[in-house]
């Protein structure tokens, strides 16, 4: 939908003041960039706590994001391991073939306190000296305990609304341009995007990591530095090399992420059996670390030692906290609402398959995107018309990736027939 005329994005002589509905990285980030070009930033996010808990995740940060560390990143601080690139090994762990192709990797944890320290000077452990940040920045308030439940729009303005946690009250709040980046478990996506659902792929991620220290030396020979991938008879297991739990980047300090794909029906009862934590709860779409039961665990480890290679099973049996992440995807055919005043970014407007690991960028590049809408270089229908088609063209790759590597056969067949039909012009 067209912007009005009259909308210039913060182009004139006045601030706009911005809502950002989530305070993860897509959130951050677009509050890091507006906040950069003098625009007031206030970031509402439900979490309760100051801290976010450690979910696990490796992440490859792709052209995008490492542009937008490079441009906004104030630390100077290394936070990446660089990572010469794929090794397919079969199950004796010999390596059949070896694709060059560099990656940066690190861990989500890092990069969203990096992130945090250089939105509002937030000091932690992983970023004990947060950085002087610019005086003519705008306002920056990163708001925690804040429910959002809807978005109405009159006279040029879009009102949130939102559900305080710490004093039970409903409240308003008034903004020039709202960015929705509540992740793809968005309440305001369905308000707007009805239509739009989750999609189960048909099988779940086990994921874990484990201290590069506590595994042995013919292990860590064979996986190196490389990103390593490895067939199981019901999936396929990937691993590489991410900052230690601390950020360390030296050898013997680092951390080895793992993910393990296995197909895993959502009507079947290993499904529901594995989704179900200590306490009886049965999870949708995330298994969080820690919350596993022993005897699920206990399980999938005597599967791990029929079906895994030695350094593999040897990775995830030194594995103290998995967790399991439920593969959707999905994507949304708008990103821009009321006259443009309400934009949805990151996983708020599309979710991919991880295998090629495209999320994280996908933040940055809407971000990087809606910085040259703010700079007059493009307009806002440009701007929705390349996050749209990067989120179709994404979900494309990762799934077709998935089915080649977890199912094969005729299932990739079809993938690669749904996939061209998605990608083709409107």
């Amino acid at each position: 939908m067209a912007a009005p005329a009259h909308f210039d994005y913060g182009k004139g002589s006045k601030p706009m003041n911005v809502v950002v509905i989530g305070g993860s990285v897509a959130g951050l980030m677009q509050g890091i960039m507006l906040k950069r070009l003098g625009h007031n930033v206030h970031i509402l996010d439900q979490s309760p706590s100051f801290e976010r808990g450690d979910n696990g995740a490796g992440i490859t940060l792709g052209p995008e994001a490492q542009e937008f560390y490079k441009r906004y990143d104030l630390i100077h601080d290394p936070y990446s391991i660089p990572n010469p690139g794929v090794q397919f090994l079969n199950a004796k762990s010999e390596v059949r073939y070896f694709m060059k192709r560099p990656m940066v990797m690190s861990g989500w944890k890092l990069l969203y306190y990096r992130l945090r320290a250089n939105f509002d000077g937030y000091k932690s452990d992983l970023c004990p000296s947060p950085p002087d940040l610019p005086k003519d920045d705008g306002d920056a308030i990163l708001d925690f305990g804040k429910k959002v439940t809807n978005v109405t729009y009159a006279n040029d303005i879009v009102t949130v609304h939102y559900k305080d946690f710490m004093n039970s009250k409903d409240s308003t709040i008034d903004a020039d341009l709202v960015i929705v980046a509540d992740g793809a478990s968005s309440t305001i996506r369905p308000l707007l995007l009805p239509d739009v659902h989750r999609s189960y792929s048909g099988y779940i991620a086990w994921r874990g990591y484990v201290d590069e220290s506590r595994l042995s030396k013919e292990t860590m020979e064979i996986l190196g530095p490389k990103f390593s991938s490895c067939p199981s008879n019901d999936g396929y297991i990937l691993s590489y090399l991410i900052p230690g739990e601390n950020g360390s980047l030296e050898p013997g300090s680092r951390l080895v992420n793992w993910v393990w794909y296995t197909n895993c029906p959502a009507d079947s009862s290993s499904f529901s059996e594995s989704l179900t934590d200590s306490s009886g709860h049965q999870h949708r779409n995330f298994l969080p670390l820690g919350k596993m039961r022993p005897s699920v665990w206990q399980a999938q480890l005597e599967h791990a030692s029929s079906t895994l290679s030695a350094p593999m099973f040897e990775m995830v049996r030194k594995t103290i906290n998995p967790a399991i992440s439920v593969v959707h995807d999905y994507t949304s055919p708008r990103a821009v609402f009321f006259d443009g005043r309400l934009l949805l970014v990151g996983d708020a407007l599309a979710l991919f398959r991880p295998h090629a690991a495209l999320s994280f960028n996908q933040a940055a590049l809407d971000c990087l995107l809606l910085e040259k809408v703010m700079r007059g270089e493009i307009d806002i229908n440009a701007w929705e018309a390349q996050v749209v088609r990067y989120g179709s063209k994404s979900r494309a790759i990762n799934e077709l990736m998935g089915s080649f590597f977890v199912y094969g056969g005729l299932v990739f067949v079809r993938s690669i027939f749904r996939c061209f039909m998605s990608l083709l012009p409107l």
